[in-house]
């Protein structure tokens, strides 16, 4: 370090002091969820969803990263469907590969290293809002108590789903190069890092908080080209931030895209929906924020659908800052905040129900309460902004003990009326009168910041990470996941390949991504059209090759029991299954949906000897010779199959046919067509022949090539000089 002859004392290096503050924010992120990292006693993965579908998903994806397989395709679930085509696995998001390529524990995911992942979410959202604070000119302490209000408090803080954090957390960062090129700061660059960010928010998986995000940035630029009149010039940046977003986010929306034309959607309708059927209002209004939620900003516990915590320090300082109003980014924000704040009331609020009908895509995001973000994120901007007011504890003083009387008002109210107690109210109370102590103390900046974060800490810890469970919890749903192993062992050692259907009462996990173990059923959100509508046959379930029953007594009669595990759920052989692959010399075309049924089920069906197709079948040839074919080798992208055919055939597949399989026979290219409206065929001559069938999607590689176009020129633009 330099010396500094003005004092004799050394000077810190530049590099230290703008590493002071992400340092810091790490360390408070890592204090912070303690629980997770400092103690081996509580964990974040116990909700539902995380742990009966987002980990078996993770759990699936590093296992084939490690075998040095990119899973693009989930070959265990329901014959298989696309995994990035779903989105929600995040399969296309970069830092999950990181975490999917860390060290295995006996072929598992660490727990521990899922806590560590969980952890660096909130400190990325921290830091990226951090950033964003400096670049808008506040202090360090104010900076550092907007990154901590946005990662721990409000949707951020309070959320468990992978998926919908990883999208949430670029926020700060698509404003952050917008509001610098709104100020004429290398614009162009500018306007692609914005549009670039915002493409990586849709690379983490979940369309629903990108969506959100795409709205208040839609309305930043509507503010700035009203602001300062459609100028060719931000119409150009616009245009600039536009081909960004869509080059970054093309991996992930490029095969969803493909896929949501063949899925259907559960949304919580009485049906689930198409691609090209709206989300029906009843949905949103059932996911709206309710009005209640409204004092549940303040008071913990108040709250439904999303929790829009944020605690009074925050309040009272966004409130300060509305003293700076001719300042255009308070504006912003602070419009910003109202807008999120309406929309997320859902029914309650006409604005949403406008904007859903006449906004495209917003229809999709289906939980409007969801875009509380969108406020939580406005408001721990303006935080900063109010901390850094002049003479901030003067102004607002009056404030902070009228709230403090008002929230005192409340807990007496709910107390006295027994509605929504709870015991954490009291901290509340306690933080609004230490912040109005310390608003009213003649503090310096520094020790009046160190006061504020401090208080913020007290006040978001009392809800953020408060509902984790510890890891002896008699009724742990992680805990479930472990039951089955040796059903699992039992299934691997039988011959042939092992699909099974289960009673999900029982096993109410992916049992199938969890364990490796083809499953013909899963907790998904979506499945493709065909499989959703005839799933329930039996005839269906045969040529899928479901050969075994999981539960505690037997599905049919025919069932034959052939193992009983620890759990006391018995493993059934289903007779009459087909074989996994098999050859037909007979194919017709059938004229549409109408006929499937009938050419399934009726008298003359018999999909062991004919195929039909709804498109124009290929010629094929009979003969009555003993033929053979069996599936060789087979990973999440990949089937191998040998085939010793007598004449001209079609080797069926018994797995779920998708645009993006492509075949080969003998190395030259062959059509993968869809029979049965639901597998896969492949025509071969005469021989003996090594077909090998691959997913390889047009759509997933010309969305990486997009995307990798789409980062690398944003890098570049970026790093040019002025």
């Amino acid at each position: 370090m330099a010396e500094n002859h003005h004092g004799g004392r050394k000077q810190a290096p530049e590099w230290l002091g703008r590493a002071a503050g992400p340092i810091l924010l790490l360390l408070i992120s890592i204090g912070f969820f303690w629980k997770l990292v400092l103690s081996n006693q509580y964990t974040w993965l116990e909700g539902s969803d995380t742990a009966y579908q987002v980990l078996p998903w993770f759990q699936f994806q590093a296992g084939e990263w490690h075998r040095g397989s990119i899973p693009l395709w989930d070959p265990y679930l329901w014959g298989g469907q696309s995994l990035i085509g779903q989105a929600q696995p995040g399969a296309a998001y970069p830092p999950n590969w990181l975490l999917f390529l860390l060290p295995l524990r006996n072929g598992w995911i660490r727990q521990s290293f899922l806590h560590w992942y969980y952890v660096l979410i909130h400190f990325q959202a921290a830091l990226f809002c951090y950033w964003l604070c400096r670049d808008l000119k506040r202090s360090q302490s104010a900076s550092l108590l907007a990154g901590i209000v946005f990662a721990f408090g409000g949707f951020v803080g309070t959320t468990d789903w992978p998926q919908m954090l990883n999208g949430a957390v670029w926020a700060p960062a698509v404003f952050l190069f917008f509001l610098r090129a709104m100020r004429g700061q290398k614009p162009l660059a500018n306007a692609a890092g914005s549009g670039a960010c915002l493409g990586a928010a849709f690379l983490a998986g979940h369309h629903q908080i990108p969506v959100f995000t795409t709205m208040a940035v839609g309305g930043a630029w509507l503010y700035y080209l009203f602001r300062v009149g459609f100028a060719w010039r931000l119409l150009r940046l616009l245009a600039v931030f536009g081909v960004f977003l869509a080059l970054v986010s093309a991996m992930q929306t490029l095969p969803a895209y493909e896929y949501g034309q063949t899925a259907l959607r559960w949304v919580s309708a009485k049906e689930p929906v198409s691609w090209n059927q709206p989300v029906p209002y009843s949905v949103h209004a059932r996911y709206s924020l309710g009005p209640i939620s409204l004092l549940g900003i303040v008071i913990p516990g108040i709250h439904f659908n999303a929790d829009p915590f944020m605690g009074l320090v925050a309040v009272i300082l966004a409130l300060a800052a509305l003293q700076s109003w001719r300042e255009p980014v308070v504006r912003l924000f602070a419009a910003m905040a109202l807008g999120g704040l309406l929309f997320s009331l859902g029914e309650n609020s006409v604005f949403h129900g406008f904007l859903y009908a006449v906004t495209p895509i917003v229809e999709k995001a289906r939980n409007p309460s969801m875009a509380i973000f969108i406020f939580n994120f406005s408001l721990a901007v303006l935080t900063a902004y109010g901390m850094d007011v002049n003479d901030v504890g003067k102004n607002v003083v009056r404030i902070a003990v009228a709230a403090g009387g008002l929230l005192t008002s409340l807990l007496l109210v709910l107390t006295l009326t027994k509605v929504a107690f709870d015991a954490r109210l009291g901290v509340s109370a306690l933080v609004a009168v230490l912040l109005a102590a310390t608003l009213a103390m003649p503090l310096t900046r520094r020790a009046g910041g160190v006061w504020l974060i401090l208080l913020a800490l007290l006040e978001l810890g009392n809800v953020s990470g408060y509902g984790f469970q510890p890891q002896d919890n008699p009724n742990s749903l992680l805990k479930k996941l472990a039951e089955h192993s040796d059903i699992a062992e039992f299934l691997r050692k039988e011959p042939g390949p092992v699909r099974v259907e289960l009673d999900d009462q029982a096993i109410p996990y992916n049992f199938g991504d969890w364990y490796g173990i083809d499953h013909f059923g899963g907790y998904l959100a979506s499945l493709t059209q065909d499989v959703a509508r005839l799933q329930g046959s039996a005839r269906v379930r045969a040529m899928y090759g479901v050969n075994y029953w999981i539960g505690k007594q037997a599905s049919r009669p025919d069932q034959e029991q052939v193992f009983e595990s620890r759990s006391g759920l018995k493993v059934y052989r289903n007779p009459g299954a087909l074989p996994r692959t098999w050859i037909v010399h007979e194919a017709y075309a059938i004229g549409g949906a109408g006929e499937i049924d009938a050419a399934l089920h009726g008298p003359a069906a018999d999909p062991r000897k004919k195929a039909f197709l709804r498109g124009p079948a290929p010629q094929l040839e009979s003969c009555a010779a003993l033929e053979s074919s069996r599936m060789l080798e087979r990973s999440a992208n990949r089937v191998v199959i040998e085939a010793n055919l007598r004449c001209r055939g079609m080797v069926i597949l018994g797995e779920t046919y998708a645009l993006g399989w492509a075949a080969s026979v003998d190395g030259r290219a062959a059509p993968v067509h869809e029979v049965y409206t639901l597998l896969r065929g492949v025509v071969a001559e005469a021989g003996t022949h090594r077909i090998v069938l691959s997913y390889r999607p047009k759509s997933v590689y010309t969305g990486a090539a997009l995307t990798g176009l789409g980062l690398l020129g944003a890098a570049l633009l970026l790093w040019r000089k002025s």
